[in-house]
């Protein structure tokens, strides 16, 4: 689980430029869009903060960059750059190789006046530097187009302005290993009849009178602290607004976890999984690989945790093996359709400077995100291997969990994560992951767990 940054880029600036000043050079140097050199900046930039110096190149083309914070993707990246350049030859793309200081780079480059045109960071880093960020209009904006609002909910500013456009959207649920489930039960399985956590229940006693584990848990900190937690704070809540409310809320005293129903309901599912947990004799073991390894060979048939979790499988899955990621049911009323919905959330987002780079840039910076997320829509989503946040999308995914996102998302059935994205301290994981570790393990009960919880929220205040 990712820390959040709490330190705005232009409130560093003053303290970087002395080092800036003195090692800018490497990133002052204009190279070709090829060029992966891992700490060289590849921009070109003007001396000036509005970047009208660079505004176009000896051949009259607008020059841009783009800095990207996934790893390894430099290669596909620039290939993706190249392609824009040949279907748009007014506009030169100079493509910032990734750096793994990710945040730091990117604080060097706003420092030494060449902030990217174009940046590809977590939705906090936009927020707290929205004053140096272009506002998109999502009426307008074609990136925008077809994404649902909960996915950029997170990209919102103080002003109620969109700052970042979702790259990809990811999702946490129930992966599901569809063959094993068949075999255990001796039953066609259809995910979509799981509705309810009594319909959970009797799945499980199918599979487990198969001769299977049915369920799985990995007792790491952030799996239970901050992704199965979570639940409790998000679309059961309803919208951003409402999950924000709800936190006010406990923070402020006003609420008594231990009455709770959506608490109670979440936990009630929680205590499922504990009781057919592959992992029970041995809960806390906390290895993501192992858990893989057990789901993959058939001795687990289902694993709470998210669409990233087919990094842990893929490798080992059987050929003819089915997987799915499904919602975890969070009430026992089949009724309620956050049941029938996946919690998903956007991975990072895409930002455009307007402090360093002039309105020629921008607009050209707007053009290349739209060509990555919809020109290329294929080749970003085999680049990223997860979902593209699009209600309409055909592009396919070797990743057969983004496969099941990807048809979540087009049906309507995801929920808000707001609180999530947004509103969970940096600490949360961490702090309410030692309480449900030791939930989890019996070292205290469900109203212990509760108060651990309320006064965690209580001290934030």
């Amino acid at each position: 689980m990712k820390k959040r940054w709490a330190t705005k880029v232009m409130a560093c600036a003053a303290a970087a430029a002395m080092a800036v000043s003195m090692t800018a050079c490497y990133g002052v140097a204009s190279t070709d869009s090829s060029s992966s050199s891992g700490d060289a900046a590849a921009t070109e930039t003007s001396d000036s903060a509005d970047g009208t110096a660079s505004e176009a190149a000896a051949d009259g083309q607008t020059v841009i960059s783009l800095y990207t914070t996934l790893p390894g993707k430099d290669a596909e990246f620039e290939e993706l750059v190249n392609d824009f350049m040949a279907a748009n030859p007014d506009v030169k793309v100079n493509y910032i190789a990734y750096d793994s200081s990710e945040k730091q780079k990117w604080m060097t480059l706003y420092a030494g006046g060449q902030a990217p045109t174009v940046s590809i960071m977590d939705a906090i880093d936009i927020l707290e530097n929205q004053e140096s960020m272009v506002a998109f209009d999502p009426a307008t904006e074609e990136s925008l187009q077809g994404i649902d609002s909960m996915y950029t909910d997170v990209f919102k500013g103080d002003d109620g302005q969109i700052y970042g456009v979702p790259d990809t959207v990811t999702a946490m649920g129930i992966i599901y290993n569809k063959t094993t489930i068949e075999n255990a039960t001796g039953e066609e399985f259809d995910p979509s009849t799981i509705k309810s956590l009594s319909d959970l229940r009797a799945l499980c006693e199918k599979i487990q009178a198969g001769g299977v584990a049915p369920l799985m848990l990995t007792g790491v900190d952030w799996s239970l602290g901050s992704h199965y937690l979570s639940q409790v704070f998000t679309g059961i809540r309803g919208d951003a607004q409402a999950q924000s409310d709800f936190i006010n809320e406990i923070k402020a005293g006003n609420v008594d976890l231990k009455t709770d129903s959506a608490w109670n309901s979440v936990m009630d599912t929680f205590d499922l999984f504990a009781e057919y947990n592959y992992n029970a004799k041995d809960p806390l073991v906390g290895n993501t690989d192992i858990d893989g390894q057990a789901i993959a060979n058939g001795e687990v048939a289902m694993y709470f945790m998210g669409d990233w979790g087919w990094d842990y499988i893929k490798d080992l899955a059987k050929e003819g093996d089915e997987y799915g990621l499904m919602p975890v049911p969070l009430t026992d009323n089949a009724d309620d359709a956050i049941n029938s919905q996946i919690g998903a959330f956007p991975a990072k987002g895409f930002c455009v400077d307007k402090s360093q780079n002039n309105e020629a840039q921008q607009e050209a910076g707007k053009r290349l995100i739209t060509f990555i997320l919809k020109g290329e829509s294929q080749k970003f989503a085999d680049l990223v291997g997860t979902a593209l946040p699009f209600e309409a999308s055909d592009v396919t995914y070797s990743n057969p969990l983004a496969e099941s996102v990807k048809q979540y998302i087009a049906d309507g059935n995801t929920y808000s994560t707001y609180a999530f994205s947004a509103l969970l301290p940096s600490d949360f994981w961490s702090e309410n992951g030692a309480t449900m570790q030791q939930y989890l393990a019996g070292q205290i009960d469900r109203d212990g767990a509760a108060d651990a919880i309320q006064a965690y929220w209580q001290s934030q205040n």
